[in-house]
C-alpha cells in the first residue's frame, strides 16, 4: 500500500466519509509493512577483483518504491579473501568514501556486516547497488544477504 496524505481541513460538523476511512486504513498498513527489498545469496559466488568500485552482480541490484525519507541498507555474509572495500550506489551515485566506501576488510576470512542510513530520500522508484574493489577475486558465501527498507 502506498501512502496517501491525511486530509487536515477537517471543518467543524464535517460527516467522515468512506474513502476518508479507506485513507486511514491504506495509511496503517503502509506504516505497518513498509517498502522493502531483499536478496540472500543462494550458492557461494566469486565477487571478481577490480581496481575501481563496481556492481557485485546483477543480483545486488535492488529497486524500491518510497514514500519518501529515511532508508536503511544492509549487508551481512561471510567473505573469503576479504582484502576489499564495499560501497552501495543509490540510483548512479556512491554514497560511501571515494577511495574506501563504506566498509574496508583486511582480512583473507571473516564475517561481514554493515548498515547504512540515508537520510531524506526522496519519493519514487530508487535502485540501490552492491559494489566492490579490491585486489582479490572474494568469494561471498552463500545466505549473504542485501537488503534495503524504508524506516
Amino acid at each position: 500500500m502506498a501512502w496517501t496524505t491525511p486530509k487536515t481541513d477537517w471543518e467543524t460538523g464535517e460527516l467522515v466519509a468512506a474513502s476518508d476511512m479507506n485513507a486511514i486504513g491504506e495509511n496503517l498498513a503502509a506504516l505497518k509493512n513498509p517498502a522493502t527489498a531483499v536478496y540472500t545469496v543462494p550458492e557461494d559466488i566469486t565477487d571478481s577483483s577490480r581496481n575501481n568500485f563496481a556492481d557485485v552482480g546483477s543480483n545486488f541490484n535492488l529497486t524500491l518504491i518510497t514514500a519518501g525519507g529515511d532508508v536503511m541498507i544492509h549487508f551481512h555474509g561471510r567473505l573469503t579473501y576479504a582484502a576489499s572495500r564495499y560501497d552501495v550506489e543509490v540510483d548512479g551515485s556512491r554514497i560511501g568514501d571515494p577511495d574506501n566506501g563504506i566498509w574496508r576488510s583486511h582480512d583473507d576470512d571473516r564475517f561481514v556486516s554493515f548498515t547504512h542510513l540515508i537520510q531524506g530520500l526522496s519519493a519514487g522508484s530508487h535502485t540501490f547497488k552492491l559494489q566492490s574493489r579490491g585486489p582479490f577475486n572474494n568469494i561471498i558465501s552463500a545466505g549473504a544477504q542485501f537488503w534495503v527498507r524504508e524506516i
